[in-house]
């Protein structure tokens, strides 16, 4: 442990002090940062909540003299940490998720209205992202000033209408993997942040932390950055340091939001122990962190590195359910899917009735009977205008061959659907018969 801290009890705590570590797991508490500067009133009484000692950093911190006596050996911790080690492929149970006073957020516009805004904005986060990794591989001097731009613009976004930004997503045919996969789990993340109800700051952190988090991937050799097909054992143990080449990018630039580097530092963590670069557990990882690798392993499965046939919304999730409590938090899991749906904003479904439709919305309640709009009918005709049903609202009261629900997911693009073109022009099909009978031939 660095010389640096002190540990101090919590009634001699003072404004400016900046926490490093807490006498328990971060995950006990509403802090989701780990690492933070004692602010207000607030803040200490929180403390004195959870804590008896904290941890404070002599060096970051913004009084004049930090004074108690240092950090002590704690041979009962240690003891602790090598049991936590020794089991790492164990379940890690913890408590459960705090968060402290949770925003509401309530969509301030619609999905059609909100992509008019998110098209440029979601581009923009593109341009920005490249900016930054050709910069790097250029030997240039890095600026997040417009990363923490498109980040604030994209924290705006999600709270307005969480959707458009993930149909938005799921229409990209950027080919770069680190930027696709960097930006596609930022959305991801921020939609969870705000179902979270994580504040604005910490949203923005959190974008920024998923935009940068692979930033470290320039300084891997090309042939091992680009490779397609499975790594090797030792090839993945070299690929593993992009995280600390990440970290040490992001300790060199100036002004970085709080808890950026947080999250890029332990986002490959894992829950049970099994993660990188220090294979950590559950209790010593961010809950931002948390977030972080849970939306990044998302993204990997439905969008494989090897560019294989990726997982569909619904496996991926259930590949999620399966490791709850090993290499995710539990309940992190289950809040995961509650935001995100089983079946996520834009994608393509056949349902009971044969007819094909694309999914709008979500119902919290009922996960497996989200809002969708139907362009195909029962024979795969489009139809003339499109039906937006609640499959919630539908199915109540109604049991047996009266039921319409999801029958499976399909790959995008199937039957030549566009559901870009749906996102924007509303519920009004513009296929013509022509159009759509080339599709067919084709």
């Amino acid at each position: 442990m660095s010389t640096s801290r002190m540990k101090i009890e919590v009634n001699h705590l003072k404004e400016g002090m900046y926490i490093a570590d807490l006498d328990c797991p971060w995950h006990q508490t509403p802090f989701p940062l780990q690492g933070f500067y004692i602010r207000n009133d607030d803040d200490l009484k929180a403390l004195t909540e959870y804590c008896k000692h904290v941890y404070v950093d002599e060096r970051k911190s913004r009084v004049k003299q930090v004074y108690e006596r240092k950090v002590t050996s704690n041979p009962e911790a240690k003891q602790k940490l090598r049991v936590e080690e020794g089991s790492a492929s164990q379940v890690v149970m913890l408590t459960p998720l705090v968060i402290k006073s949770p925003q509401i957020y309530k969509a301030k516009t619609t999905i059609k209205k909100e992509a008019a805004r998110a098209g440029k904005l979601h581009q923009h986060v593109y341009d920005a992202i490249t900016g930054v990794f050709n910069t790097l591989y250029n030997g240039g001097e890095v600026s997040i000033v417009e990363t923490e731009t498109v980040a604030e613009g994209m924290v705006d976004s999600i709270v307005r209408n969480p959707d458009a930004l993930v149909w938005l997503s799921k229409m990209s045919e950027e080919d770069v993997y680190s930027y696709q996969h960097s930006v596609k789990s930022s959305i991801w993340a921020l939609v969870y942040g705000r179902h979270l109800g994580l504040d604005k700051p910490l949203l923005k952190a959190l974008a920024m932390g998923v935009l940068l988090s692979h930033i470290g991937k320039t300084k891997l050799p090309s042939e091992l950055r680009d490779k397609s097909e499975a790594l090797s054992a030792d090839e993945r143990r070299l690929y593993q340091n992009y995280v600390e080449y990440s970290v040490d990018i992001l300790e060199g630039l100036d002004d970085l939001p709080s808890g950026v580097i947080s999250v890029v530092k332990f986002h490959q963590e894992r829950h049970n122990g099994t993660g990188y670069p220090q294979g950590v557990t559950g209790g010593r990882i961010p809950l931002l962190a948390k977030i972080a690798g849970l939306v990044d392993y998302y993204q990997s499965l439905i969008n494989p590195r090897d560019g294989s046939q990726g997982f569909s919304p619904l496996q991926a999730v259930s590949k999620l359910f399966e490791l709850r409590n090993i290499a995710f938090q539990d309940d992190l899991v289950e809040r995961f899917i509650e935001a995100v749906g089983v079946y996520p904003t834009g994608t393509l479904v056949e349902l009971s009735s044969h007819e094909v439709a694309i999914v709008t919305g979500h119902n919290l309640d009922r996960r497996l009977f989200p809002k969708v709009m139907i362009v195909l009918d029962d024979h795969k005709y489009p139809l003339k205008d499109a039906k937006v049903v609640d499959l919630k609202e539908w199915n109540q009261n109604k049991v047996g061959d009266d039921g319409l629900y999801i029958s499976e997911s399909l790959p995008k693009g199937a039957y030549n659907i566009d559901e870009n073109e749906f996102l924007l022009t509303g519920a009004k099909s513009r296929w013509s018969w022509k159009h759509f009978a080339g599709s067919i031939a084709s």
